[in-house]
């Protein structure tokens, strides 16, 4: 045995097998000792599923302790498990066997053979000829076994690869030597390359004993060792992918890559059965094929253009990537049916296509018919090579010009005028005037040194107090731009390397720009939504959306302050995007705020508040019970079970009673000659029989009306009052019921909204606002109420509130430049501006809380918050990118009902210090 820790093991037997007991011990791992044990137990005609697993336990010092390695059928006999399970002690009331007979027993054994049975008690041996009386056997020498756990992974594979199919729990001397011999033969390329695959795969190195038989027989299946060899890349490949998939996918993963299919897993329906996707089709070799890339042909397939089904047209791949994203029709209920349908990925792209565009435009209204029509009509015998019929239903059109073709169509549906496509006549493209095209000015030069004229572009912007004259025509087709998609027009940027040098950089803007006015009254014209271009030139840019503006080009100051956290967090941040920080619904007070100061008009469109619930609304369960309380008073009373049985009772008080057969023949007769004459059918002069008299009696009972039941549930009484009135229960079955006053809350809402449909519940307004499908920030009454206080308190402010309702005030404008020193570009955007006679002036609205700090030491403290959260150097920028004069940073203290306000100015100091 090794020279490891001895492990002691017990199986305990169950009760109903009457087996016994089970230890063994030796010095080895758990494993290797379970192995061992289990081995002997079948050895010895037991059955491992008259046993329960084993367990280690403390080892036992004692003298009835068996030999290691052997397995013990008495140990239990003497010896039981303390409550703890783990530690042996002696059976009360048992007697040990005697010292002198287990010497006695020692003496026996030389040079480990028992000399009375032969027995060879070697480490590692096993005697497999003491269960028979022959001397021949008795003598036989025992085979060598080694446990297959504890061997390394070479051989574990190995031996495993030798068993042909069967599991081995150990190996003999033979199958070891066969073991060594094929893991020295190098010419066996098969063998190697099992041994280097299952070296380089970290899932098979930690893999248990079974897994490795049932993966080298996999191996063995889908390679067929007198085949040809496989590479050394692809046993690897399929080893990763057997441990990756699913054990119940396994086997039907082994069969697709026997017949060649490469899967790199198994994919499934919603009801479970296999999706396909091994087999070859008319797609790529590289390209993996999915239920997801299937959502995404299917979509090409609903769209009317026809195509290049294998060479995707940018525009018609974009616009099947929205279809999927939105669920638009007929596409959901395609991919629904398609989707269920088993083995669906095995199929071409041109027979799904065909499939899609030769159904009926009606058919997905209907999901019975159309899977109806699917398993009719979806038939392909070469998924590889499409029939000429296919391709022809499909539509796929391989011409060059396919890719125009479907821009153009494309574009017509976006409300473009496409030449051939677009009616010319119609009046959106027709101009009632002439005009000669004008050459628009400049609005951004370049003056050289770095330094950019925008004066034009300022010229109408509102700090200058000067408005746009109306414009009475336009040129620009209105047209809605989508969401999904970044609109530049046909923008005509100058490239990178024309920026510094001294050359004009300019952007100009040709909004689909039509040859005619329309002579539409300015009232009647819709304002075209602003086209922003993907690249941004230097100057100056008001009412930039906020996902544009963090989208643009250009080092913003949130950015240079994240590259002085650490250049590694920048990296993560910004260039690799590992970080990710996305807008959360969870209310920020800052933004709250921000919004109500700067830009209150758009508070609606960017927060959601909290509804407010309406008088009579049922708010707790003690009103949903009073309500219902109510209206059960106000319904007619039912009848209940008393009333019903005591109605009951009444009628059956008014029936004849039957007749008693009577105990004995007088009483019996007594009861006959009672009976009316027609039922007295004994003739006179016979003999009056109890019988006779008693079948008479019977006869007359059976004429007797039966009284009804008068016991039972309200609604059994009721069946039985039907019976002999019902009329009454008719008109008891007109009256409502009263509703249930217990169960859950869930239940009140419903018994009340059964009677009153129109009835408003607080707990569905506020599940309704919390669902927040517009993705909007959540904002409860107290949180608006505090909110609306430090409105107040900067509006109320003699000089914040002047500065936040200057008339000519500009907010949230951006600007682009060039950094002189480094020539890299910059985006700033402060949170307000405007300009006092010449002088430029920001400032940037902050929210802090500080209700703590003593106002002696509030101004040194802000100074202090100022450099820490590098505030300076976003001022820095401000003042240097917008040409600002002046810079001030407004703070408000956001602790509920102690909102003081401080401005605080950037000093030159501060401002040259953010600079560095």
């Amino acid at each position: 045995m090794s020279g490891t820790n001895p492990v002691f093991l017990v199986r305990k037997a169950k009760k109903s097998s009457g087996q016994k007991d089970a230890v063994l011990w030796c010095s080895d791992d758990f494993e290797a000792a379970n192995a061992t044990l289990d081995y002997l137990l079948i050895k010895s005609g037991a059955k491992l599923k008259d046993y329960f697993k084993a367990v280690a336990t403390n080892f036992p010092v004692v003298n009835e302790l068996p030999p290691e390695g052997e397995l013990s059928l008495t140990f239990c006999d003497y010896y039981q498990l303390a409550k703890d399970n783990m530690t042996w002690t002696q059976i009360p009331g048992v007697t040990l066997p005697s010292s002198e007979a287990a010497a006695a027993a020692r003496q026996h054994i030389v040079d480990g053979v028992d000399t009375e049975t032969g027995e060879v008690l070697e480490d590692h041996t096993e005697n497999f000829g003491n269960e028979s009386n022959s001397p021949a056997q008795a003598t036989a020498p025992a085979p060598e076994l080694t446990v297959v756990a504890t061997m390394p992974l070479r051989h574990r594979v190995l031996a495993q690869y030798i068993g042909e199919g069967e599991y081995l729990y150990h190996v003999d001397a033979s199958q070891k030597k066969e073991i060594l011999r094929l893991e020295m033969d190098t010419d066996n390329s098969y063998v190697q390359n099992l041994l280097l695959a299952a070296e380089n795969v970290e899932a098979f190195k930690k893999a248990i004993e079974h897994d490795i038989h049932k993966i080298v027989n996999a191996v063995k299946k889908v390679f067929p060792v007198d085949g040809k060899t496989p590479e050394l890349a692809t046993v690897i490949q399929f080893l990763k992918t057997w441990f990756e998939t699913e054990h119940i996918d396994r086997g039907l993963l082994v069969k697709e890559w026997a017949k060649g299919n490469r899967v790199s897993a198994i994919q499934r329906t919603e009801s479970g059965a296999n999706a396909g996707g091994g087999n070859k089709t008319d797609r790529n070799p590289d390209y993996e094929h999915t239920l997801d890339t299937l959502d995404v042909e299917i979509a090409m397939a609903t769209l009317p253009m026809d195509f290049n089904i294998y060479e995707l047209p940018g525009s018609v791949y974009r616009r099947a990537k929205e279809i999927v994203k939105k669920k638009e029709s007929p596409f959901k209920e395609w991919s629904a049916a398609l989707r269920a349908t088993p083995g669906i990925l095995d199929y071409s792209r041109a027979a799904i296509f065909a499939l899609i565009r030769s159904a009926h435009p009606e058919f997905y209204h209907y999901p019975g018919r159309l899977q109806g029509y699917i398993n009719a009509n979806l038939t392909e015998t070469d998924h590889e090579n499409p029939t000429e019929e296919a391709l022809t239903a499909a539509r796929h059109t391989p011409e060059k010009d396919a890719v125009e073709e479907a821009n153009r169509q494309l574009a017509a549906a976006r409300g473009e005028y496409v030449e051939g496509i677009s009616d010319p006549n119609d009046p959106k493209w027709v101009k009632t005037g002439t005009s000669q095209p004008t050459t628009e000015p400049e609005l951004v030069k370049n003056v050289g040194n770095g330094i950019f004229d925008v004066s034009a572009l300022m010229q109408n912007s509102s700090t200058h107090g000067t408005e746009t004259n109306p414009e009475t025509t336009s040129n620009v087709q209105v047209q809605k731009a989508d969401s999904d998609e970044k609109q530049a027009g046909d923008a005509v940027q100058a490239g990178e390397d024309d920026l510094g040098t001294g050359k004009e950089a300019v952007t100009v803007e040709n909004q689909n720009q039509a040859e005619a006015q329309q002579n539409v009254p300015e009232s009647q014209q819709e304002e075209p939504e602003a086209a922003w271009p993907e690249y941004f030139e230097p100057g100056r840019y008001e009412g930039v959306p906020n996902e544009v503006y963090h989208a643009a080009n250009g080092i913003s100051s949130t950015q240079v302050k994240d590259a002085r956290v650490s250049l590694m967090y920048f990296n993560a941040r910004h260039v690799e995007k590992t970080i990710v920080k996305e807008r959360s619904p969870v209310l920020d007070m800052g933004n709250l705020v921000h919004a109500l100061a700067l830009q209150p008009e758009n508070l609606e469109a960017e927060f959601s508040v909290e509804p407010e619930i309406p008088e009579g609304a049922f708010t707790t369960t003690a009103t949903l019970r009073e309500f219902i309380d109510a209206h059960n008073a106000s319904l007619p009373a039912l009848l209940s079970a008393d009333d019903i049985k005591a109605l009951l009772e009444e009628y059956n008080a008014t029936l004849p009673s039957q007749m008693p057969l009577g105990a004995s023949v007088d009483e019996t007769y007594a009861s006959y000659e009672q009976l009316p004459e027609e039922f007295q059918r004994i003739e006179n002069g016979t003999k009056h029989t109890a019988t006779a008299m008693k079948a008479c009696i019977k006869e007359y009972n059976v004429t007797l009306p039966a009284p009804v039941k008068t016991s039972g549930s309200r609604d059994a009484l009721l069946e039985q009052l039907a019976i002999i009135n019902p009329d009454l229960v008719a008109q008891e079955a007109q009256k409502s019921s009263p509703l249930k006053v217990s169960g859950t809350k869930a239940d009140l809402i419903q018994a009340v909204k059964s009677v009153n449909p129109a009835v408003v519940f607080a707990d569905e307004l506020l599940d309704a606002w919390r669902e927040n499908t517009e993705g909007k920030v959540l904002v409860t009454r107290q949180q608006l109420s505090t909110a609306l206080n430090i409105q107040k308190a900067l509006l109320e402010h003699p000089t914040a509130g002047k500065l936040l309702t200057h008339p000519s005030r500009a907010v949230e404008v951006s600007y682009f430049g060039i950094d002189e020193e480094t020539g890299l570009e910059v985006r700033v955007r402060p949170d307000l501006e405007l300009d006092m006679g010449g002088l430029r002036i920001g400032a940037d609205l902050k929210t802090i809380s500080m209700w703590n700090i003593k106002q002696e030491g509030l101004r040194a403290k802000l100074h202090r918050e100022i450099i820490d959260r590098d505030y300076h150097l976003s001022a820095a920028m401000y003042c240097e990118t917008a040409a600002l004069d002046q810079f001030f940073w407004i703070f408000v203290n956001k602790d509920e009902n102690y909102h003081w306000v401080a401005i605080i100015e950037a000093s030159t100091e501060l401002l040259e210090l953010g600079m560095l």
